[in-house]
């Protein structure tokens, strides 16, 4: 018999399976009780309902995402353009992700206020750090006058902005290189580099 935590894990990925294949809507308790070889008592033990389990799931794709884009931001050895790039390559990886498996059209509107926020306050920190570093080094300036944490909220804000909008966010390879470019400029708004 598998033990508390590894059922929870066990219907956490069933259910990332299931929901990643076919939208929040077209999944069932049914289908993810199927997927995971698990009892309804068991699903509703860990979860109350379909959309805490959906909550739960995105928590974990959001975790992943953060550990990832902090990878990138932490790495000392990382220019500015390098950043950038790591920035850029994260996002165009996690687009496909957020239109096509977790289906965003299809989420209510405070689900990806939800989803956005929790993305942005992950990336804080690490920001920071990378922004702070930069600064110290000469290798970027500020043509705010803002420490860096605000630097870094304004740049993730802006960046969120300029990627979830409806002119870029398909991730159509033309329209990607047209956010690479606007993401550049909106940055070189806000540093110098």
């Amino acid at each position: 018999m598998a033990k508390r935590g590894e059922t929870r894990e066990v219907i956490l990925k069933a259910a990332t399976k299931v929901f990643f294949e076919n939208g929040f809507e077209k999944t069932s308790v049914k289908m993810i009780l199927s997927e995971a070889n698990i009892v309804t008592g068991s699903f509703y033990h860990f979860f109350p309902s379909k959309e805490a389990l959906f909550e739960a799931v995105v928590e974990e794709f959001l975790k992943d995402y953060a550990v990832r884009i902090k990878m990138i931001l932490e790495d000392n050895a990382f220019s500015i353009n390098q950043i950038m790039d790591g920035f850029f390559a994260e996002f165009a990886h996690s687009t496909e992700t957020y239109f096509n498996v977790l289906q965003a059209d299809n989420l209510h509107w405070t689900v990806k206020c939800a989803l956005h926020d929790r993305t942005i306050e992950a990336m804080i920190e690490p920001m920071t750090h990378a922004l702070n570093r930069l600064l110290e080094e000469g290798a970027i300036k500020s043509k705010l006058d803002a420490d860096a944490e605000i630097l870094a909220r304004i740049l993730l804000k802006g960046s969120e902005a300029l990627i979830h909008s409806q002119e870029y966010g398909k991730g159509e390879m033309q329209r990607m290189e047209i956010l690479r470019c606007a993401l550049t400029d909106f940055w070189k708004l806000i540093i110098d580099f």
